[in-house]
């Protein structure tokens, strides 16, 4: 796989899995933090159905949560391996992980540009 200089990796995980891929993630030396947020959505399994008296005005869809994380090029493959490895429980749903290039990353406070604004 041929990296950009920054990347993001982003993971949808189930939710009782984020402890573990937390944990993991910040035992990884180029990983220099994320943001982790809940969302909904249906995979090529589709959702589980509704519980038994509960309503939904749309189709059921599963709960995942979302972890994104901007790194340079050399942590991407520990990143991505860290994150398959906690995740994983061998079950449908376990989720999917991407990895895309970031055109440009800047720190506000600082204005510092490039790798060095995704660095420890």
């Amino acid at each position: 796989m041929e990296l950009s200089p920054l990347n993001v990796v982003v993971a949808f995980i189930q939710p009782f899995q984020l402890e573990s891929v937390v944990d993991a993630l910040r035992q990884v030396a180029g990983c220099p933090g994320m943001s982790v947020s809940d969302v909904q959505g249906v995979g090529c399994t589709g959702a589980h159905p509704p519980l038994r008296g509960e309503r939904t005005e749309v189709e059921p869809l599963d709960r995942k949560v979302r972890i994104e994380i901007f790194c340079a090029a050399p942590a991407v493959a520990d990143i991505v391996e860290t994150v398959r490895v906690a995740a994983h429980t061998g079950n449908p749903g376990d989720g999917k992980i991407f990895v895309m290039p970031v055109a440009h990353a800047e720190r506000i406070r600082t204005g510092v540009a490039g790798e060095a604004a995704v660095r420890l």
